[in-house]
């Protein structure tokens, strides 16, 4: 009798990919995940809450043209219009107040 060569070839693949199959499925080895390594993984780390607030609101800022400006526990009301910026990054060389981080950060020196 004789066989079609495309269904020998058929047949000669059905059995190889079984075998693959059979050996893969062997080789695979499913680990046991405990719970509580998946918890502990989860979580964030809790931060105490003074630590976070200083983390938002810096004691000292310093600007590109070197001006070093410290946190003052009270806002000033004696400075122009001109001198006061509510962005760190809008600085100039006569400013002389920032607004920032819902606190008020007054110029102390020059860093030149």
């Amino acid at each position: 009798m004789r066989v079609k060569p495309i269904t020998l070839g058929l047949a000669i693949l059905t059995l190889s990919s079984t075998a693959l199959t059979g050996v893969i499925m062997s080789n695979v080895h499913a680990t046991e995940v405990n719970p509580s390594q998946v918890e502990n993984v989860a979580q964030e780390p809790i931060v105490p809450a003074d630590v976070y607030e200083r983390l938002g609101h810096p004691d000292v800022i310093i600007t590109k043209d070197d001006g070093f400006f410290v946190k003052t526990p009270q806002p000033v009301l004696d400075f122009s219009q001109d001198e006061i910026v509510y962005d760190s990054a809008m600085t100039t060389d006569e400013t002389k107040v920032i607004i920032a981080y819902d606190d008020t950060y007054i110029k102390e020196e020059d860093n030149k």
